[in-house]
């Protein structure tokens, strides 16, 4: 099977899914809680929807399974072009990469796709760790005299006991051929 062949059933399974594809990252639309199936669920559940459709909310919602309502197999888990309306998606809140939570099956028409390309999705503040182990600050040396250039900016020093390379010949010339 040719990488052609690989993008374009990638692209093909997702029309046929309803737009959605298992891993899509997901938001529920302004009116989900008036949606039939959602508004007829117990309070916790309309908790935990609402909480997610909160502003403040940053973390990811993924879909976990897209299933139908019609079974096509003991296992339930073919939707899309078997089955053309009740489709609902297993939506999951994902608090670090590989670390799911609050697993709730929602209808389809209830939320929508964002579109992030190819890319895993943004790192949400709330997990983020502010630190400031990424490097020294940057310091600037002061001499006692002023000629003295001690940040060394205007010239290479060789270091003792360093490789000789020369960067013109392959392997930095250090090679016999």
């Amino acid at each position: 099977m040719s990488k052609f062949d690989l993008v374009l059933e990638k692209e093909l399974e997702r029309y046929q899914q309803g737009g959605f594809l298992v891993g899509d990252r997901i938001k529920f639309k302004k009116d989900a809680l008036k949606h039939e199936y959602i508004s007829s669920k117990a309070q916790g559940f309309l908790d935990i929807v609402k909480s997610c459709m909160d502003p403040s909310f940053d973390l990811n919602l993924r879909i976990g399974a897209l299933k139908s309502i019609y079974p096509t197999s003991y296992t339930n888990f073919q939707a899309g072009h078997v089955a053309p309306d009740g489709v609902f998606a297993d939506i999951y809140i994902e608090y670090a990469p590989g670390l799911y939570r609050n697993p709730m099956t929602v209808p389809v028409e209830a939320i929508e796709h964002i579109d992030d390309g190819t890319e895993r999705g943004p790192v949400p503040d709330s997990i983020k760790r502010p630190n400031t182990v990424h490097g020294p600050k940057e310091q600037k040396a002061q001499a006692d005299d002023v000629k003295a250039d001690i940040n060394l900016k205007n010239q290479n020093v060789s270091l003792p006991g360093a490789n000789k390379w020369d960067d013109t010949k392959p392997g930095g010339g250090n090679f016999k051929t």
